[in-house]
């Protein structure tokens, strides 16, 4: 698998570019070599390394980037806790108070701007130098081998730069590896053409023979042609709402492309027909699994073999459970750190707002209340924990975690073609209409077939994305893009009210309290930070508009 590959090889290429200079491997951030730009892209091991490297840095990187050091909201957490929807408990950094104070401006939100500008960016220039030099290499690879590693190395600047448009909006378009500091500053690209070289890329990733067409685990955890095709489905998605608003056209293609997964018969739901409500069922299939075909792609972690593991543990229960003890007095958990860290935990009106019969909403699925230690004494949480995370080993015995964090998965494939169809009417509940995907999901959680039409099937469409996602960070970009808010519709009625963002009311401004249009439409995309525009004489004088 790709994590033994990575153990045993990757190491940093020192360059005046952005590739290599700060090396944030996987694994072992020790280099095992070093090697100048001339001497590297030479052999075999050097194209594979690069290779790897393109999955530990960049967009994958934000599992591992916090705000203001330890203890804090991961990079993927941020925009949940913007829209009020999760809270960050802890209540003693920067990013927090200024999101639950709704203080939007640039002295409060700068520094977590830079952090993700500069991942997204070092992502970028990695992949700018495999797509540039692994085609010279044809004395060393086959042509088959070239054109699988320029995809992927395709597949992860378009990554960075639909992060980069989602968050900033404009931005500098770079496609060449910097070699030296002439030209290095560019102007801002308009946000269409960025979609546009996104597009082109994912295209060519996309192309037959470019990656392999397995699943995302058959493959070794590399990048399939699935894998693209579910980024451009979400590209496409994201492309027809605000703020390019390009709408039928383009939730026609991301229809389309969803389909093309579908059609593709490579990936499929856990437990289709219905899943149990047990240790067993499908979500704690999707949680432990490293095997499952439902999985199209996921952030690898594996502390047992290599050391370096999944730290959302910590992040997955409330400060209150530190202080349990078991029948002998003992300390129940023991995390990394000796923290627990409560920096993501869902709101009450998500949690009420799942149907009754919902298994995603049950005790153990994706959230829970109860646990009982190995000395059978039963605790209870004072907030709703995330059982999606929670890893018993890796807390009893103070370490990081073995469990994989999905980032694509069939349902969210599923349910990219529900709404691409709904939206251009297509709507039947037959093979090819919008209710067929969306019923495929209901079902597996335990619920009846939507018969809604019109805005009521699009808002139950929304509903499904938050009820079964809520905890792999698709939010933000959903209100962003529809620039609409979840309202609670009834206790347990399995809806929500999809409203206006400006007049919605959005939780937690500050914790425990609605305010009414709390999210500022400018507050969507982050400010340019600073230290970029000083550095960027072409970036001075075009922030984003509303940051003072």
């Amino acid at each position: 698998m790709k994590l033994l590959k990575v153990y045993i090889s990757i190491f940093c290429m020192f360059t005046l570019s952005l590739l290599m200079n700060s090396c944030d491997s996987f694994l072992e951030e020790k280099p095992l070599d070093e090697k100048t730009s001339n001497q590297f892209w030479q052999t075999e091991a050097d194209a594979e390394s690069a290779v790897n490297a393109l999955y530990f840095g960049g967009v994958p990187y934000l599992h591992n980037t916090d705000v203001d050091g330890g203890w804090t909201p991961k990079a993927t957490m941020w925009g949940g806790i913007m829209s009020g929807l999760y809270v960050d408990k802890r209540k003693d950094r920067t990013f927090t108070t200024a999101s639950e104070g709704c203080t939007f401006n640039i002295e409060s939100f700068d520094a977590t701007a830079m952090k993700l500008w500069h991942e997204f960016y070092k992502g970028i220039s990695r992949a700018n130098f495999v797509i540039a030099n692994i085609p010279s290499m044809t004395g060393v690879l086959n042509e088959a081998t070239i054109k699988n590693y320029v995809a992927q190395g395709k597949f992860f600047r378009a990554y960075g730069y639909f992060w980069l448009v989602k968050e900033f909006g404009d931005v500098p378009y770079i496609s060449e590896p910097y070699t030296s500091p002439e030209d290095i500053f560019k102007e801002r690209v308009s946000a269409e053409d960025i979609y546009k070289y996104i597009e082109q890329d994912l295209l060519d990733a996309t192309a037959e023979g470019a990656l392999s067409d397995k699943a995302f685990y058959d493959n070794g955890c590399y990048v399939t042609k699935s894998t693209a095709q579910t980024l451009l489905a979400e590209v496409y998605l994201q492309w027809a709402g605000a703020p390019l608003n390009c709408g039928e056209a383009y939730y026609a293609k991301a229809a389309e492309m969803a389909m093309n997964v579908i059609n593709g018969g490579k990936h499929a739901l856990i437990q289709a027909s219905g899943s149990s409500s047990d240790l067993n069922s499908a979500f704690n299939v999707i949680k432990t699994t490293k095997s499952s075909n439902e999985i199209i792609y996921a952030k690898e972690y594996n502390y047992s073999d290599y050391n370096v593991g999944n730290s959302y543990a910590c992040r997955s229960i409330g400060t209150d459970a530190f202080q349990w003890k078991d029948s002998k007095g003992n300390g129940v958990f023991h995390p990394g750190g000796d923290v627990l860290y409560s920096a993501y935990l869902p709101c009450d009106m998500l949690i009420n707002s799942y149907a009754t019969d919902d298994i995603r909403g049950k005790e153990k699925q994706f959230f829970f209340k109860e646990y009982t230690d190995a000395t059978s004494v039963s605790h209870t949480l004072d907030n709703v924990g995330n059982w999606a995370w929670f890893d018993e080993n890796a807390l009893i015995k103070g370490h990081d975690g073995d469990y994989n964090m999905p980032t694509f998965r069939y349902s969210e494939i599923l349910l990219i073609a529900a709404e691409g169809l709904a939206r251009t009417g297509h709507e039947d509940d037959a093979v090819g209409g919008a209710k067929y995907y969306l019923n495929q999901v209901r079902i597996r959680a335990g619920l009846p077939k939507e018969t809604a039409t019109g805005d009521a099937l699009i808002q139950s469409i929304l509903t499904e994305r938050l009820h079964e996602f809520p905890l792999e960070f698709k939010i933000w970009d959903d209100i962003r893009r529809t620039r609409l808010y979840p309202e609670e519709a009834g206790a347990h009625s399995g809806q929500l009210n999809w409203v206006p963002l400006e007049s919605a009311k959005i939780q937690n401004k500050p914790d425990g309290s609605i305010k009414v249009g709390a999210i500022p439409t400018y507050a969507l995309l982050w400010p340019i930070p600073l230290d970029e525009m000083q550095a960027n004489p072409s970036l001075q004088g075009h922030q984003n508009p509303g940051w003072n």
